[in-house]
C-alpha cells in the first residue's frame, strides 16, 4: 500500500520527548486557543511510520515562517499535485492524538471517490481518551466547549489562506469538506459560535460538503442562533447521521442530564429545517459496523463510507443508492450494509 499522509491543527500539549503519544491530553501551555501544525506518515498499519510536528515560527529563504503558513502550503501542494479533496475530521470524545490520527488515516482509506486519493486533515482537541465512564465524559465536554476559539483561530487563518494569499491561478479546484463525529460536533458548535463573536461577517463558505456523524449535540441546535442554525452559512449541504439505537449517545441522554440527541433520532422539528440540511437514519447498519456502542459506525462501515463519498462527489440525495427515504421523517435511511 502507497503511504499515506494525514495533516493535523491540535490545541493539545505538546511533549517532544514522548514518542507514544506526541500531544498529551491537556490544553496547549501557550492558551486553550494555540495550536501546533504538522502532519503524520502511515504504511498498511493503525500506527504512523513518521509524526512531523512544523515549529511554531522558523527561517525560510531569509525569511521567518510560521507553522500554519506551512500546514497551509503543504495542503495546498497536496491539493494542487494530486488534484484531490481534502477532509476536515474532528473526532469525538474519549480519543488521544494518536487515536485521532488513526482515525484520520482509516477515512482516508476507506471514504474513497472518483479514483483519487483523499487528503484528511484532523483536528485533534484534549479528549482524555480514557473511558472512565462519567469523570472522562464530563472533562471532555468542558475541554470541548474550551477548544471551539481554538477551531475558530483555525477556521480564520483557513479563511485568510483562500480569500487574501492565493491568486487568481492558484485555485486547485477541488473541495475542502468537513465531518465531526459525536462530541466533535459540541466543539464545531463553539467553534462556530467563537467564529460569530469574532468575527461576524467571517462565515463564508469554505466547505462544500459538512457532515455530522452521531453528533451528541442537542436536538434542537437548528432551531437556536446559539447553537449549530448559523451552519449551513459555511458549506454547500450539511449531512446529519443519526442511528435511533445507539447506546453511547443514550448513556449521554440518560445519565449526564443532556437533552434528547440529534445523533439519536436526529433533529427536534424537521418541518423547519433548512433545505439544505439532509438527515440519513444509520440503524440498519450501525450494529454490524459497531455491535458494543452502535456509535462508531460512520468508520466501521463500508455502507456509510460509500454514502460519504458520493455524498462528498456532489450526488444528489435521491441520486445515491443504497436509500430509501422516509416522508413522515422528512429522511433516508440507509437499507443495508454494502459488501466488502
Amino acid at each position: 500500500m502507497a503511504q499515506l499522509r494525514v495533516h493535523f491543527a491540535t490545541n493539545r500539549n505538546h511533549l517532544p520527548d514522548n514518542k507514544l503519544e506526541i500531544f498529551g491530553k491537556t490544553f496547549n501551555p501557550d492558551g486553550v486557543a494555540a495550536l501546533r501544525y504538522g502532519y503524520a506518515d502511515f504504511g498498511a498499519g493503525s500506527k504512523p511510520s513518521k509524526v512531523e510536528v512544523y515549529p511554531e515560527e522558523a527561517a525560510e529563504n531569509g525569511f521567518k515562517i510560521k507553522g500554519s503558513d506551512r500546514f497551509l502550503r503543504e495542503l495546498h501542494r497536496c491539493m494542487a499535485g494530486d488534484r484531490s479533496d481534502t477532509l476536515v475530521f474532528i473526532h469525538g470524545f474519549n480519543v488521544s492524538f494518536m487515536g485521532a490520527l488513526a482515525a484520520g488515516a482509516e477515512l482516508a482509506r476507506e471514504v474513497q471517490f472518483d479514483g483519487r486519493a483523499l487528503n484528511v486533515v484532523v483536528f485533534s482537541w484534549p479528549s482524555d481518551g480514557a473511558a472512565v465512564p462519567l469523570m472522562s465524559y464530563y472533562s471532555d465536554r468542558e475541554d470541548a466547549r474550551a477548544s471551539g476559539p481554538a477551531l475558530a483561530r483555525a477556521f480564520l487563518r483557513l479563511k485568510t489562506f483562500v480569500t487574501e494569499e492565493l491568486g487568481p491561478n492558484d485555485y486547485c479546484q477541488r473541495q475542502l469538506h468537513l465531518l465531526a463525529h459525536s462530541m466533535g460536533v459540541y466543539v464545531l458548535r463553539n467553534g462556530l459560535q467563537a467564529v460569530i463573536a469574532k468575527e461576524p461577517k467571517s462565515l463564508v463558505r469554505l466547505f462544500d460538503q459538512i457532515l455530522l456523524a452521531a453528533p451528541d449535540e442537542d436536538d434542537d441546535t437548528f432551531e437556536q442562533d446559539d447553537k449549530l442554525k448559523p451552519l449551513p452559512y459555511i458549506g454547500r449541504q450539511v449531512t446529519v447521521y443519526f442511528n435511533p439505537r445507539d447506546r453511547a449517545l443514550l448513556i449521554s441522554d440518560k445519565t449526564k442530564a443532556n437533552p434528547d440527541r440529534l445523533g439519536s433520532d436526529g433533529p427536534r422539528l424537521v418541518d423547519m429545517l433548512p433545505k439544505k440540511v439532509v438527515l440519513v437514519d444509520c440503524r440498519n447498519i450501525a450494529a454490524g459496523a459497531d455491535e458494543r456502542s452502535l456509535h462508531s459506525y460512520y468508520i466501521n462501515s463500508r455502507a456509510v463510507s460509500q454514502d460519504i463519498a458520493a455524498v462528498m462527489l456532489g450526488l444528489e440525495p435521491d441520486m445515491i443508492v443504497n436509500r430509501e427515504y422516509l416522508l413522515a421523517k422528512r429522511a433516508w435511511r440507509l437499507v443495508a450494509e454494502a459488501p466488502n
